[in-house]
């Protein structure tokens, strides 16, 4: 009997023991949550300062590059940085420049498990979609090895242009004389002027007046004030007769041609006998 009762709790702490194992061991094999690493991703104008709040950011993925899973996403908010440490100061190839004062980033916190390289692309600015670019970079992260200082930096080519007037809402008078006013600024939304910080001296900036695809004539501007307003005179030939619509396309372009920009507008035309030369009144608003 007592033979008996030692076999009966042999056997039962075996059972109690397989147990143990089925209900422990899982939990010992869960997965890792991993380390926490922050990645510090900032997008920038070439030639300019940090795409900031008052072009709208930039929009920034991050993409584990093996299996294309998006491990962290959001916008670049802030200002444009400090404008001496970036554009006026000499400096090492070392050196922080775009993480000072403020200036506008993406932060995000990956959770990894082992070196995962990653595809980090920044879009924008968003506020601008004519003028809305996109670049990419693939970099190795490391658990635990923080990103920081100025951290990734994407480099967008291009620059803002804007037809201030005339507006689209009213037509223009064949045989009439117009004058056009643009605005160019980088991409950080930086003013651009004759000897300024970016020098319009040493841009191209004109602009083509279009029938179509065809271009029929050309526009040339100088810097009129306040900062960074543009402005040319063209008069619309009276051979386009039988014509309702005319595009005008102001083109800006930096000397090397990597940073170029335009804007464009359509507008209504109205005959001669219609128009502001011929009557001596404005040509009324489109719908009025």
């Amino acid at each position: 009997m007592n033979t008996m009762v030692k076999l009966s709790l042999i056997l039962a702490g075996a059972v109690v023991g397989l147990i143990l194992c089925v209900v422990v061991l899982p939990a010992a094999e869960a997965p890792p949550q991993g380390v926490a690493t922050e990645v510090v991703i900032r997008v920038v104008g070439n030639h300019a300062m940090v795409l900031g709040d008052t072009v709208g950011g930039a929009a920034v993925t991050i993409r584990d590059a093996a299996t294309g899973a998006v491990l962290a996403s959001g916008t670049q908010t802030g200002s444009t940085g400090d404008l001496r440490s970036i554009m006026q100061t000499p400096h090492e190839h070392i050196e922080q420049i775009y993480s000072m004062k403020g200036a506008a980033s993406f932060t995000a916190t990956l959770h990894l498990t082992k070196p995962t390289l990653v595809e980090v692309t920044g879009e924008g600015p968003l506020k601008f979609p004519r003028a809305k670019r996109r670049a990419s970079k693939t970099v190795l992260l490391y658990p635990g090895k923080h990103v920081t200082g100025d951290g990734i930096v994407l480099v967008l080519y291009g620059l803002l242009v804007r037809i201030e007037s005339p507006t689209p809402d009213r037509p223009l008078g064949i045989g009439d004389g117009v004058t056009v006013r643009a605005t160019v600024n980088m991409m950080c939304d930086c003013v651009v002027e004759p000897f300024g910080n970016w020098d319009s001296r040493k841009m191209e900036l004109y602009g083509e007046v279009r029938n179509g695809d065809t271009v029929i004539g050309r526009v040339e501007f100088f810097h009129q004030g306040p900062r960074g307003l543009f402005q040319g005179d063209y008069t619309i030939p009276r051979s386009l007769k039988g014509k309702d619509r005319l595009t005008l396309r102001v083109v800006a372009s930096d000397k090397e041609g990597m940073n170029v920009g335009y804007d464009e507008i359509t507008y209504h035309l109205v005959p001669w006998e219609q128009s502001r030369d011929a009557t001596g009144r404005e040509i009324p608003l489109i719908g009025k």
